[in-house]
């Protein structure tokens, strides 16, 4: 506890400098505060600097772990809890697919296909994120460490969602275009499906049974599903190695995280 309240102190006369540098306060008067604030706390070995380290750190961490387990061969497939499904809109489709020739293995293979382009994209995101942890400042270190055990993750998806998702799009359009099932890629698997539910939809029995056409755009969903879920890779990271000692794999997150 006395080493986090010595982290907030500096933190916050970090900031208070920093603030000063760009306003009429003066200096020595923002010198003084500081002072106090780093008094009345324990002392410590701990810096600034080491304090903005280990948070960018923490975050390399994650992002490591996340790419390097999303991005393998089934990574976003194999484990249920990351494995994207099908549309909310497309549900009708599953619900009744006895009414389509051949339709679960269909389903199957477009689940397959989507998560398959997910993993193909995702190994190749790693510079967004490089960019969002170098430009993180002495501020920001001092909101994430009074926030929650994600508050990290949470400053990373601020910073790199438009992005990420802007440059991840462009690679799951490429990666639903491949062949990757057989002769079958994401998106052709996808328009196929839909394609023979919406005939069926808009015949006068699908009409009476109130069936509706399915037109959710794969590409975009896809996108907000993959990245949602690598941030939420990247928090599990954090959170470990804010509450595991084990998961301080060096020497900074240790010396950093070490006391709570």
């Amino acid at each position: 506890m006395k080493q986090k309240i010595y982290i907030a102190a500096s933190l916050a006369a970090a900031v208070l400098v920093v603030q000063a540098c760009s306003s009429s306060t003066s200096i020595s008067s923002v010198a003084s505060t500081a002072k106090s604030l780093l008094s009345n706390s324990s002392s410590s070995t701990l810096t600034t600097t080491d304090i903005t380290a280990a948070l960018k750190e923490a975050l390399t961490l994650g992002v490591e772990q996340g790419v390097e387990i999303l991005g393998a061969d089934g990574g976003y497939y194999d484990d249920v809890a990351t494995r994207i499904g099908l549309p909310e809109e497309a549900l009708v489709i599953t619900e009744n697919i006895s009414k389509l020739p051949g339709g679960e293995t269909l389903v199957n293979s477009v689940i397959e296909s989507i998560n398959a382009a997910a993993s193909d994209a995702v190994s190749d995101v790693t510079p967004i994120f490089t960019a969002a942890i170098t430009g993180m400042t002495i501020s920001d270190a001092a909101t994430i460490l009074a926030g929650d055990s994600t508050a990290a993750t949470t400053y990373f998806k601020d910073k790199t969602k438009t992005e990420l998702k802007t440059v991840f799009a462009g690679y799951i359009d490429n990666s639903l275009d491949k062949e990757l099932i057989g002769s079958v890629s994401a998106s052709s698997a996808w328009n196929t499906m839909t394609s023979q539910w919406n005939k069926v939809a808009t015949s006068t029995v699908g009409k009476l049974a109130g069936w509706s056409e399915v037109n959710t755009d794969l590409s975009d969903y896809l996108t907000e599903e993959a990245v949602e879920t690598l941030y939420t890779k990247i928090g599990e990271k954090e959170t470990a190695i804010r509450t595991d000692v084990s998961e301080r794999t060096t020497a900074l997150l240790k010396k950093v995280f070490g006391s709570n």
